[in-house]
Formats: C-alpha cells, sequence, structure tokens
C-alpha cells in the first residue's frame, strides 16, 4: 500500500515536471505584459515601448505595456513580484528599485532578493549644468567657484532622494564643498529654476535640461556616466575632466519575479540583447539621451548588488531622506 503511494506520488512529480518543462520549451504561447511602475510619456515608458516592440518580433509574440505608477515605483514593482513567474508578466525597472531602499523607503519586497535580473537596457546620464551667470565652464573650474562661495551653494534636483542628489550628496562629501540641496516637482521645475536663476546649479537626468544645454540656454559641464551623452558631444564626462572618482549614471533594466525559470529568463535576455542591437532600436534609444546597453543577466544582477551598496552607504553618510 505504502509503496503504491509512493509510486504514484512520484509519477506525479513527474507529470507536473514534464508539464512545467513542455510549457518551457513552448515559451511563448500568449501575450507578455510589461509593465512600466511609472506613468506614460516618460523615458522608463519610451524605452519600454521601443525596446518591447524588438522583443515582440523575435519572440514571435505582443509584448503590451502596462502602466502601473504611484509609490516611487513600488506598486508596479509590487505587482511583479506577486505574479505568476511564468514569463509573462515582467518589469522595466529604474533607478529607483535600489534608491528605495537605500533611502530608507519601506517596501512590501525585497528589491534583489525577490526579482530576477534579466538584461540591462540602457543607461541614462546625469548632467551638471549651471546658469551662465555662473563663471564655470568646466567641474574644475565649478569647484572652485563653490569653494569661493561665502555660503552654501544651492543645487536644483528633480525631487528629494533621487539619484540626482544622491550624487551631489556624493560630490559634496568628496571635494568638501559646502551644497545645499532644492529639491524640485520633476526635472521641468527644476530646469526651469536653474534658467531663471533661482538656484544656480543643477543636477539631471538628461530630457528638458540635455536640451538647453544643447540650445546654449544652460552651461553644461559635465557628465558624470561611462561615456558622454547622445546628443551632447562637447560635454565631457568626469573622467575626460580629470574626475575618476564620482562615475555615475541612471539606468533602465529588464526583470521577471525571482522564482522565474532559468531557460525562460535566458530566452528573454537573447531577446532583448537582439533587440538592443537593432540599428533602429539604437537610434530611438540615443534620440532620447539614453545609451543602449545590454548583456548577461549575471552583469545585471552584480550591478544592481553594488548600486545598492553604493548609494545605501552614501544615503547613509550624508543623511538622504525621500520625500516625506
Amino acid at each position: 500500500m505504502k509503496l503504491n503511494k509512493f509510486w504514484a506520488t512520484a509519477v506525479m512529480a513527474s507529470a507536473a515536471f514534464c508539464g512545467v518543462a513542455s510549457a518551457q520549451q513552448g515559451y511563448p504561447k500568449q501575450p507578455i505584459r510589461l509593465v512600466v511602475p511609472y506613468g506614460a510619456g516618460g523615458p522608463t515608458d519610451a524605452v519600454a515601448r521601443i525596446v518591447g516592440q524588438a522583443m515582440s518580433t523575435e519572440l514571435g509574440t505582443p509584448i503590451i505595456v502596462e502602466n502601473k505608477a504611484g509609490g516611487a515605483s513600488s506598486i508596479g514593482t509590487n505587482y511583479v513580484v506577486r505574479a505568476q513567474p511564468d514569463g509573462y508578466t515582467l518589469l522595466v525597472v529604474a533607478a529607483n528599485l535600489v534608491l528605495n531602499p537605500a533611502t530608507g523607503i519601506e517596501t512590501p519586497y525585497d528589491a534583489l532578493r525577490d526579482l530576477k535580473p534579466i538584461a540591462a537596457l540602457a543607461n541614462m546620464p546625469i548632467l551638471v549644468a549651471v546658469n551662465p551667470k555662473v563663471p564655470a565652464k568646466d567641474l574644475g573650474s565649478l569647484i572652485e567657484w563653490i569653494r569661493a562661495q561665502p555660503e552654501s551653494v544651492p543645487y536644483a534636483s528633480p525631487g528629494a532622494g533621487t539619484l540626482t542628489q544622491s550624487w551631489g550628496e556624493m560630490l559634496a562629501q568628496k571635494y568638501k564643498l559646502k551644497l545645499t540641496h532644492v529639491p524640485y516637482k520633476g526635472s521641468a521645475e527644476a530646469s526651469r529654476a536653474a534658467l531663471a536663476g533661482d538656484v544656480p546649479l543643477l543636477f539631471d537626468l538628461g530630457g528638458v535640461t540635455a536640451a538647453l544645454i544643447a540650445q546654449g540656454k544652460l552651461q553644461g559641464i559635465v557628465t558624470p556616466g561611462a561615456a558622454r551623452a547622445p546628443g551632447l558631444p562637447n560635454l565631457p564626462t568626469a573622467r575626460e575632466s580629470g574626475f575618476k572618482d564620482v562615475d555615475a549614471e541612471s539606468f533602465l533594466g529588464l526583470v521577471g519575479p525571482a522564482n522565474l525559470p532559468q531557460d525562460i529568463a535566458a530566452k528573454l535576455n537573447a531577446a532583448a540583447n537582439t533587440a538592443l542591437k537593432n540599428p533602429r532600436v539604437i537610434e530611438s534609444i540615443r534620440s532620447l539621451g539614453l545609451t543602449p546597453t545590454g548583456g548577461t543577466a549575471e552583469a545585471f544582477g552584480s550591478f544592481l548588488s553594488d548600486e545598492l551598496k553604493r548609494w545605501t552607504a552614501v544615503a547613509k553618510s550624508t543623511g538622504i531622506r525621500p520625500a516625506q
């Protein structure tokens, strides 16, 4: 009797395993939902649609982008964390994934443990710009100007707890600068404040600020990314300017629920990398001021872990807190 129960259990387990394996081998068999934890129209949404369309062609199934904004990206992220790990619900993540826990935002999930990295998608440059009345043309002269001011110099950013604030506080700490953070509600407000001279200094991510620099309305100083920002060929990197210890840039990447089967994740990684080598995709992403990336899931996972450690240390040492 016990033997019969053993064999029955074994047969059921075998059948279940074969069913899962069969489902994985036939993946994908239905449309894929690609969740963007931000509103429509922003760079994350745009990249999701550009890459999603190209991956759809590669995988032979529709990829439908769904915007689930709110909670500093935590609402959409938690939705995917709780989804079935079958490869049909995926998530595009940005820097908030690591900045939320780094700055103390409580979420109902663990940013690294509860999500499975699939592929890096793009990098978004941090831009340092000043009002044209500031007598600085590069990072070295800007640091000298800040040090020469009798009081702390205010700088604008798109908001409290953002990557741009984290980078600004890191810069101030490394070079012993007196800077005061002035958070605005988004890049548009922050760039307008710098343009009007309400604040002399601006740390932002591409978009509006990139256009103002290109038009000569704001003086571009530097980008601390690995490469020069698309559309701003004359704006040097921090390394090119002689500052090798302030590298940073924002990112976009593709992830799924933690228990996503490895073979499905590998298929998605291959499709993403193929999409990111498509000349039309490259041109479209670069037109947004971003740089296509790609690479292995392992490399992306290591990057996320390193970023979480890095910005957690910065937040603890500088007292950065998210907006209340």
